[in-house]
């Protein structure tokens, strides 16, 4: 399917030198339950559920302590104990010590703000703002985010070791495309890989659902049990994977090589067949199999040579084929020409994990004690959360209501300029939030226009070609 293409200026310029198509934003429910979320009281009961605070006459109570954390200097690097005291005397006019703030900073204290991220994630208004396409219950997405750590915390967060750090986290990131919902954002030792994830959140797949993750989930036990439950599966196959076709009668190996000359040598852009895959017991599935362009092939070999050259060792002449192609395995009956373009909903998390380091500033991390880090952590966490329930209101709510696409990455950086008036919003109540959000919503189509970039499909152009 093609797609009409214009610049970007020229596409500015149709909400510039017009006026910006109205609609009712209705910002009301969700800044009803924002609020009721944020509130002192409710804040306070989750602190006293989970040990921080024993006593209400305590001078620091748990809403102080995260309105500290959640609504602070995002580069923690900065951020010191007595900075944190000063911005308590200011706030509340309260006089503790760093040392006091130090030592709150402990494990009841990482369990108070993991169960309010938690509440953030699970905010669930009604909504007719979905993005209805594919004929499937929900379209889930899944990657990994990592980085480095002091060496202080290896002993609980193991890095990979050599020349990288001792010290390393892995947060794993799922959510939902039809509805936005974010769905997993969990905390891990760098050492907990993909592939185990994988195996231990198979209960979570329901039937009737799209699953769609990069390489490094994929496992072959892991894809028998997604059949079994109901479900479906589209991933790129790890190069190291063997795969086998049915020839009269017997499994053989199939030949990349002969494969690859084929298809340059008869112009044929992809091919599409049931195979088998595995060394020991063979999974079937199908598999769609498309030559990439030269300048990509490149892109890519230099990139492995770069790797092997790093580790001591050569790419194989059969590692140097598989580089010329995009392998796709699916047990989907979505038409292969489009196979692709579906897959590439999965990029649009690695947009996100841009978000959470260049705006989020998660990974800017000095040595300190880990509770204090993990508490410093999944406030940055809350943040991102409860900032995706709003971008995502906004965002969806222009491309239901007037087709105008909205960029992520310029909301986030937008909400980033509002968070102390986000702060004082909350504390005012409702309206004060209902306001908030109403104010970014109408400078959106101006200043968090989408831009198109390399002439690629968007995620917006990808899901009208599946809208049903």
């Amino acid at each position: 399917m093609n797609f009409y293409r214009i610049t970007f200026a020229e596409y500015v310029s149709l909400f510039t030198d017009m006026d910006i198509p109205k609609f009712h934003f209705n910002a009301e429910q969700l800044s009803t339950e924002i609020t009721k979320l944020l509130s002192a009281n409710y804040i306070n009961q989750v602190a006293k559920d989970k040990g921080f605070t024993i006593r209400d006459s305590g001078k620091l109570d748990g809403f102080m302590f995260l309105d500290m954390m959640v609504y602070t200097h995002f580069n923690h690097k900065l951020l010191s104990l007595n900075d944190l005291s000063v911005q308590l005397h200011k706030r509340y006019g309260i006089g503790i010590s760093k040392q006091s703030i130090d030592k709150r900073f402990n494990s009841m204290a990482v369990d108070f703000f993991t169960k309010v991220l938690e509440s953030v994630i699970n905010i669930n208004i009604e909504s007719n703002l979905e993005f209805d396409f594919t004929n499937y219950q929900s379209v889930k997405i899944k990657d990994s985010t990592s980085f480095q750590l002091p060496e202080n915390m290896k002993d609980k967060y193991p890095g990979s070791g050599g020349a990288a750090s001792k010290a390393a986290i892995r947060i794993q990131f799922e959510y939902d495309l039809k509805n936005k919902n974010i769905l997993d954002l969990s905390i891990h030792a760098f050492t907990k890989q993909d592939t185990t994830n994988a195996k231990e959140t198979l209960k979570t797949i329901k039937p009737d659902e799209l699953i769609i993750r990069d390489l490094g989930y994929i496992i072959i036990d892991v894809l028998r049990q997604i059949v079994a439950l109901g479900a479906y599966y589209l991933n790129r196959l790890p190069a190291n994977v063997v795969v086998f076709e049915m020839k009269q009668g017997k499994l053989v190996e199939l030949d990349f090589t002969k494969l690859l000359k084929m298809l340059r040598r008869n112009g044929i852009q992809r091919i599409d067949k049931e195979v088998y895959i595995g060394r020991g017991e063979k999974f079937k599935t199908r598999i769609i199999i498309e030559l990439i362009p030269d300048k990509i092939y490149k892109q890519r070999l230099r990139k492995a040579n770069k790797t092997a050259k790093s580790k001591g060792s050569m790419i194989s002449k059969k590692r140097k084929t598989r580089l010329a192609l995009n392998l796709f395995i699916t047990n989907t009956d979505i038409p292969a020409s489009q196979v692709r373009q579906l897959y590439t909903l999965r990029w649009q998390i690695e947009l996100m994990f841009k978000i959470w380091k260049s705006i989020g500033e998660i990974d800017k991390v000095k040595k300190m004690k880990i509770e204090r880090f993990e508490v410093s952590l999944i406030a940055k966490l809350i943040w991102i959360a409860l900032n995706w329930k709003i971008m995502s209101h906004i965002l969806l709510s222009y491309y239901r209501n007037s087709d105008i696409l909205l960029s992520p990455y310029k909301i986030f950086k937008t909400l980033k300029m509002y968070t102390f008036d986000f702060r004082k919003a909350i504390i005012a109540g409702i309206q004060s939030v209902v306001s908030l959000i109403n104010s970014i919503a109408e400078i959106s189509p101006k200043n968090h226009l989408s831009e198109m970039k390399n002439k690629k499909l968007w995620s917006y152009d990808v899901i009208k070609i599946f809208a049903n």
